[in-house]
């Protein structure tokens, strides 16, 4: 079923796709749902100064975006290129090439902002591109999503201790990697740092593979643009703290990071996510 209705939604047309997505997501968001609690619960703690009327607009506002994303993402993941042909511009990509044509390793940091599925496609498509790959427990949708990641020539690694290891063979090698790194890892896998004020268990995979290869970390997202118009690519160089030898330091630079990214079209974030789910010991979940 899951597989049905995304290559359903894969077969529409970009504007048709777009226009069901709006309006589903303005029905979604009218209507009371955990997604719009928990988005309201993450802006109160991200923006407290925030008037509360505008804090409830915005979390309208991030799910029907986020819906938007399902549905593209979809679409894209059956026709890959036609999530390449709706980028229409790039801001910050000089740097990123002259990082990669000096034979830097290169980290792109994406977190869950925009459309980060074309923001992969693009990188595959110019660069030499190694990332993880967590299966998700349906064959079937596993294979559609290998498929659109494959499509311009990415290599996927699984998330074990021995595709770890051969992402860092790669990287040192000069090779470009891209993590999600707002995403909550297992409990073995993070440690608490501030965001945006409030300690969130952040994973430290990328802070660690940054400072084992050398690799220069930059912020990305695909901007989504009004209407049908399309995806700004952004790319920004990231805190060079985030290379310190000391974790609690690095995640912290990192994270620091992630809101400078996130400030920058904050409706696109994926508030609806559940950044602050495991709090320190002693301390209550906010959800």
């Amino acid at each position: 079923m899951a597989v049905f209705m995304l290559r359903l939604l894969g077969c529409l047309p970009f504007v048709v796709n777009r226009w069901l997505a709006t309006l589903l997501g303005h029905l979604v968001a009218a209507l009371p749902s955990q997604a719009r609690r928990v988005s309201e619960v993450n802006l109160a703690l991200c923006y407290p100064d925030m008037p509360e009327g505008e804090r409830r607009r915005l979390a309208r506002t991030s799910i029907v975006e986020g819906i938007k994303n399902t549905f593209e993402i979809a679409l894209f993941w059956s026709r890959p290129q036609s999530g390449m042909q709706r980028i229409v511009s790039i801001d910050g990509g000089d740097a990123l090439k002259a990082t990669v044509d000096a034979g830097n390793p290169v980290m792109i940091l994406a977190p869950h902002l925009g459309c980060w599925e074309v923001l992969n496609f693009w990188l595959a498509d110019r660069y030499d591109l190694h990332v993880m790959f967590a299966p998700s427990g349906l064959p079937e949708v596993d294979e559609l999503v290998k498929q659109g990641r494959e499509h311009f020539g990415s290599t996927m690694y699984p998330t074990t201790a021995r595709g770890v290891a051969g992402l860092v063979r790669a990287m040192r090698k000069g090779a470009m990697t891209a993590i999600l790194p707002d995403q909550v890892p297992d409990r073995r896998s993070g440690r608490h740092a501030d965001f945006y004020g409030h300690p969130a268990y952040t994973g430290t995979l990328a802070c660690k593979l940054i400072q084992q290869t050398n690799a220069r970390p930059f912020m990305a997202w695909a901007r989504r643009l009004p209407g049908t118009q399309g995806f700004e690519l952004r790319f920004r160089p990231a805190s060079e703290a985030i290379a310190d030898a000391d974790l609690d330091i690095s995640l912290q630079a990192l994270n620091r990071s992630i809101e400078d990214l996130i400030n920058e079209g904050p409706e696109q974030y994926l508030w609806s996510y559940k950044r602050f789910r495991r709090p320190p010991a002693g301390v209550r979940a906010p959800y």
